[in-house]
């Protein structure tokens, strides 16, 4: 009822929040009035902001959101693209990079195996990161998937789909607990876990995990 109360325009923007994750009636009220209460030019850049989301891309080698064919990553000549890290999504290479832990390159699946979701490998990019190892196949590809059912599930089907690629298949290890998530984990955590990385059994000449 005390939602009616405010104009158009508010309430609006209200629902507009409310759809988004995590954002329940309280904080979408909270962001709004904080809009309100700003300058003009700060409002409209906002707006402006939002407004430019449609214009983003995807990396043509990596699947990261970039404003241009091929993101910052994948043009920096400093990468060790002998280094391949496989992520679910573009937040998730955020937080490794933040750790200053891979100097590599990524592959960004776009989300992980969910059969109850209709999501299989032909929605995610698992052709493309199929592709692009056949063509350049990379020393080491490191899985830095997050440890629920959805992730260990992805894992389990990359590990077959890559078997015979002629690369080092890792899995990020220590100080992920099961059903955590890389996007909300600490830099020590996912530096931890990249530092403990354990070499799959099934990967050619791997017979042991790595040590810290």
């Amino acid at each position: 009822m005390a939602r009616t109360l405010l104009p158009a325009a508010l309430r609006n923007l209200l629902e507009d929040f409310l759809q988004l994750p995590g954002i329940g009636q309280r904080s979408a009220e909270r962001m709004v009035f904080a809009l309100l209460g700003r300058p003009k030019e700060v409002v409209e850049r906002f707006a402006r902001d939002i407004q430019a989301l449609p214009t983003t891309v995807t990396c043509e080698v990596c699947g990261m959101l970039s404003e241009e064919g091929r993101c910052a990553l994948c043009r920096d000549p400093h990468r060790d693209v002998r280094t391949l890290c496989v992520v679910a999504s573009t937040l998730d290479l955020m937080a490794i990079e933040r750790t200053g832990t891979h100097e590599g390159v990524y592959h960004v699946l776009g989300g992980v195996l969910s059969p109850l979701d209709g999501i299989g490998p032909e929605t995610l990019t698992i052709a493309a990161l199929l592709a692009r190892v056949a063509a350049a196949p990379p020393r080491e590809i490191i899985l830095a998937l997050n440890p629920s059912t959805e992730g260990e599930t992805t894992a389990l089907y990359l590990q077959e789909a890559l078997a015979g690629c002629g690369a080092t298949l890792s899995r990020i290890a220590h100080g992920l607990p099961t059903g955590a998530s890389l996007e909300f984990a600490d830099d020590l955590t996912i530096t931890r876990s990249f530092v403990g990385r354990r070499a799959l059994a099934s990967s050619p000449g791997v017979s042991r995990s790595r040590s810290p």
